[in-house]
């Protein structure tokens, strides 16, 4: 009976009430008990044969480092060996600003080429044997897998930012034991595999290394269809290419179709974003990649955007990206550059806020519907203005992931519905962004007890 209350467990806590993060680890950890299946709402398990006894230990360990029950963040954190603490990024060694050198590298890459130069570099000195990395199926649009590659070549060609609902997870049984892997994901999946790494250390000492990608707000499927529709294009078949973070950072989505090259610039394109975002990255309070190794993401700042070059941030939390890093940069295959913790918060105040401040408020009002993520940390002494703003966010989602809606605005093209969007965006900014800073400078986070944490507690 056992397995059966925890499967129970899994679809009354995460899959019924829409808590799924589609990482995959249903898929991943089980004996060909869960198979992800595609949706519009996102990839989901679906559960195909009944389980027997000889399924719990990975029902087990399912339950336990299921993203969508919520991560124990602030207690987890305290596993990793760093210098620095901070319950807004997570602990941590030393803050950069990063970009390769290479411009084959830089102009493969979205934003600096930071992550190859390290997967490169993590294979060329054989600290590990795989490099496990979201990409695209070869001749397949829109339809993503993991890479498992030593080869440079694909390294370098593999996808950009891919801003799309997409498991990573669902291969964890395919390792081998006896090589070393690295793994490169959304901040959700570096959660669930620390998970892993802390309380079943012998079972997961194959994978060596965590790298997260900074991740704000991903989207469900359908939205490249949405920005065909407003250009003419009625088949997705038509499609040859797609690249989310072409030409000069920080990039423009360009598709290529069989009558015509589709191009908009990236914040042009977000205009997509209130139509298509996925639940799962609006109830988590991780921007960062708390329990990586190594955390990146784009060097947002006036100066460096001016440029057009393609710089990253990184947060090291382990020495040994510490000392990648000093390497790369000493054989000049890096630039380099230390900066300090305020200017890593300013490059990224307005997602850090949106995350750690927003998620709080929208698990809050979940809270009635059913269960939701449980998470060991929560900001106190939110102002009312600032719940007025949750509010006039979570409207906006609500009618714009309308069926009806989306399928009228899917009329008008792109491009002026980029533009648009982007005044809009940038009038939204101005007049939140007093609160929103002001609230992020003053921000009190508190530490919470509750049965999730409780869980770790007693592992």
């Amino acid at each position: 009976m056992e397995q059966k209350n925890l499967i129970k467990q899994i679809f009354t806590e995460v899959i019924n009430p829409g808590n799924c993060f589609h990482c995959g680890l249903c898929e991943g950890l089980s004996k060909n008990l869960f198979k992800m299946t595609n949706t519009s709402k996102g990839p989901i398990p679906k559960l195909i044969r009944k389980p027997v006894k000889n399924d719990i230990s990975d029902l087990k360990k399912i339950v336990h480092a299921c993203p969508g029950r919520g991560i124990p963040y602030h207690h987890l954190s305290k596993k990793l060996i760093t210098s620095k603490k901070s319950k807004i990024i997570g602990n941590y060694n030393s803050l950069y600003i990063a970009s390769s050198n290479s411009n084959l590298i830089r102009q493969k890459a979205s934003s600096g080429g930071l992550v190859r130069s390290l997967l490169i570099e993590l294979i060329k000195s054989k600290k590990v044997d795989y490099v496990c990395i979201l990409d695209e199926k070869e001749e397949k649009i829109l339809n993503f897998d993991v890479l498992l590659t030593n080869s440079i070549d694909k390294i370098l060609n593999t996808s950009q930012s891919i801003y799309q609902t997409t498991p990573l997870l669902h291969k964890l049984k395919k390792l081998k034991k006896n090589k070393k892997y690295v793994f490169v994901g959304l901040p959700e999946h570096i959660a669930s595999l620390r998970i892993l790494k802390v309380n079943y250390p012998k079972d997961y000492a194959h994978i060596k290394f965590l790298i997260s990608i900074y991740s704000g707000t991903n989207m469900y499927p359908g939205a490249i269809e949405f920005y065909l529709k407003g250009n003419g294009v009625r088949n997705i078949n038509d499609i040859k290419k797609i690249d989310w973070r072409y030409g000069e950072w920080p990039g423009m989505l360009r598709i290529v179709t069989k009558n015509k090259i589709l191009s908009l610039k990236k914040f042009y394109y977000n205009y997509l974003i209130p139509f298509f975002i996925s639940k799962n990255c609006l109830i988590t309070p991780d921007f960062t990649g708390e329990l990586s190794d190594v955390s990146v993401g784009d060097a947002w700042s006036p100066t460096l955007e001016n440029k057009g070059y393609g710089y990253s941030v990184a947060i090291t939390r382990s020495k040994v990206f510490d000392e990648i890093l000093i390497k790369l940069k000493r054989n000049n295959s890096l630039y380099v550059k230390k900066i300090n913790f305020k200017n890593a918060i300013r490059m990224h105040a307005h997602m850090i806020e949106f995350k750690k401040v927003g998620s709080y408020l929208r698990i809050e009002k979940l809270k009635k519907r059913g269960p939701v993520p449980l998470y060991d940390l929560e900001p106190i002494n939110i102002s009312y203005l600032r719940k007025f703003i949750e509010k006039i966010i979570g409207l906006i989602i609500s009618i714009a992931s309308n069926k009806i809606i989306k399928s009228l605005f899917s009329l008008i093209n792109s491009k002026i519905l980029g533009f648009v969007f982007k005044i809009v965006r940038q009038l939204w900014k101005s007049i939140t962004k007093p609160t929103k800073r002001k609230g992020l400078n003053n921000i009190k986070i508190i530490e919470v007890n509750n049965k999730r944490v409780k869980e770790f507690l007693n592992t």
